[in-house]
């Protein structure tokens, strides 16, 4: 997801998505902000990871970010924030849309790197068609995508389809349905070659890929019982089959199936309450992880009150077991309280605690493979994390006149505790094994200011963020032990969009401080090796629009700038692409 870099907050570290800097990296097993598609969860049943390519970016309508701990309405994995992706119905008119995208990498800036006569190209054609049937709708759509990549080992190619239809019964029923299968084959990068050599891969991996397919199918159904109750139904299904090839010939088969009963009460104009139970289970398959299943129960109410047509208060909680093997691996309760306070059209103020928890996959649990020279070891006897998530914050909205510019401005401040984090770390005293290991208690405090305006009645349009976050390991009575691995302390971004007739242009900047520390590959003070720098990057897009036609030329990592966010792994090489699309 390009958009989610440039939103305060949020970040991701080759590719593991961290809101306020809850996730850090842990090898994409074990994901602390939880991903929904239309509600339901959409993270993998045994890694418990995000795999992006799977979500139908041109179908999105819309996306909330839920910054703060949300396992009392949604459970594990959402102790550090919520990221839910809703997509589109279908117009009420048929429509057609044909989008093609092309473009290529830069050769490296530096002789001595490049390693290819050519540079890089990648493509993506899409074929949507939508329309209306009676009160129904529906939409398809048709996905290729290919890849050379900017390094020997980031190629990949992938066929994707999905569909979403919308039945509507007269007044008190409707339900939804959403399919995706997905295949792909891509190369498998670990490091690199050597600091003389990034952008190749080590002497015998040059040929490593994988294969797989993912089959994700969701849907709900609504039953509006009177005009203030609402009984929802929620199910879900992913199966994943995915194998190795080379020198790691791991491979696992995963199913999770997934139901929700929820029940939406009004009460009153002021009163309303929202509950309802859940039901999760996982099988596994798997050369890596082995042979496992588990099994998850909740319970959760929700109520919120509003009182003095000002103040809205949210109390709730969730109850949540655990199963691995038929074994109660753990129980937790998530209390929330929440306030917020709406004193007139330009300010408000918020704040809320929260408790949190996640349960350690089966990836955590369970992986025993080997990644380049480490070898990774399992630790079955993990416990669930914890969490207290404050914070505190208000946002001001001053509107503008004539040429006076739109403000919005919002300033939040946040502290989370964590007990018994999970993070994958070298063993002591055992050369080159990593294993997943509980944290004792960990502490990341922070705050966050961000500011939105819009000029030259709303051509112009500028928006900039500051992240700072101070993320501590401490012992069990609050003194600091170690600075987090894979965090940033400092995040700034900003964005700037003019419009004038039918063309718009944006430029991004994202600035991330240098990691103070990381796990794998420390860097070496007197030769430099795996020196670790800050992010520097900016983009830069033009696009025009012409009847049915759109036209986006644009540019990522502008000024070629050279970086690592995982050691000995470069981010992202600059590169151009022309996307072209027509609605019929």
């Amino acid at each position: 997801m390009e958009i989610l870099p440039y939103e305060a907050g949020v970040n991701t570290v080759k590719g593991q998505l961290n809101i306020r800097g809850a996730s850090g990296y842990t090898m994409g097993a074990g994901e602390r902000s939880l991903l929904l598609l239309d509600g339901v969860p959409l993270l993998g049943s045994a890694a418990g990871n995000i795999t992006w390519s799977v979500i139908p970016t041109s179908e999105i309508a819309q996306v909330e970010i839920v910054k703060s701990g949300g396992s009392a309405l949604y459970g594990s994995s959402a102790l550090g924030g919520v990221l839910n992706i809703i997509t589109r119905n279908a117009p009420t008119t048929p429509e057609t849309r044909i989008r093609v995208k092309m473009g290529g990498y830069s050769q490296p800036k530096y002789i001595q790197w490049q390693w290819r006569d050519k540079p890089g190209l990648f493509y993506t054609t899409e074929l949507t068609h939508a329309r209306p049937f009676g009160p129904h709708s529906f939409w398809v759509r048709a996905q290729r995508r290919y890849s050379d990549g900017y390094t020997k080992l980031n190629w990949m190619e992938l066929n994707n389809i999905t569909g979403k239809a919308k039945l509507n019964f007269g007044k008190h029923f409707s339900t939804s349905l959403y399919v995706n299968y997905y295949a792909d084959r891509n190369g498998l990068e670990s490091q690199w070659k050597s600091p003389a050599d990034p952008f190749e891969a080590p002497i015998g991996e040059e040929d490593n890929y994988g294969k797989g397919s993912k089959l994700h199918i969701n849907g709900f159904f609504n039953y509006i019982s009177s005009p203030n109750v609402v009984i929802k139904i929620k199910g879900a299904l992913y199966d994943v089959h995915w194998q190795n090839y080379g020198t790691n010939q791991d491979f696992s088969n995963e199913k999770k199936y997934f139901g929700e009963v929820q029940f939406a009460t009004n009460w009153s104009k002021s009163l309303n309450t929202t509950a309802g139970i859940v039901l999760q289970r996982t099988s596994i398959d798997a050369r890596i992880f082995g042979d496992h299943h588990s099994l998850s129960t909740a319970a959760y109410l929700l109520t919120q009150q509003r009182m003095f047509q000002e103040v809205t208060v949210s109390a709730g909680g969730r109850w949540e077991t655990y199963q691995v093997d038929d074994k109660t691996l753990d129980q937790s309760l998530a209390p929330q309280v929440a306030l917020n306070w709406k004193h007139n059209d330009w300010l408000a103020v918020r704040g809320s605690i929260g408790w949190g928890f996640r349960v350690p996959t089966v990836a955590e649990l369970f992986t025993r493979s080997k990644l380049n020279v480490f070898i990774v070891e399992s630790n079955p006897d993990l416990k669930a994390e914890t969490s207290i998530s404050l914070e505190t914050g208000c946002t001001v909205m001053l509107p503008g006149k004539e040429w006076l510019p739109n403000l919005k401005l919002d300033v939040g401040l946040f502290q989370n505790e964590f007990k018994n984090l999970i993070e994958p770390s070298l063993k002591p005293d055992v050369p080159d094994t990593i294993q997943f290991q509980n944290i004792k208690d960990a502490r990341i405090t922070g705050a966050e200011v961000g500011l939105k305006s819009a000029l030259l009645k709303n051509k112009l349009l500028l928006g900039i963020a500051y992240t700072w976050l101070d993320p501590l390991e401490v012992n069990t009575s609050g003194t600091v032990i170690d600075t987090l691995s894979y965090r940033f302390r400092h995040t700034l971004v900003s964005t700037i969009t003019g419009y004038w007739l039918r063309f718009s242009v944006t430029l991004e900047h994202r600035y991330s401080s240098r990691m103070d520390k990381v796990e794998l590959f420390d860097e070496n003070p007197l030769t430099e090796q795996d020196k670790r720098v800050p992010i520097r990057l900016w983009n830069a897009s033009v696009s025009y629009s012409w009847h049915h036609w759109e036209f986006l030329l644009r540019c990522e990592n502008l000024f070629q700038y050279y970086y690592t966010e995982l050691e000995r792994n470069l981010g992202t090489e600059r590169n151009f692409s022309l996307t072209c699309s027509k609605v019929f």
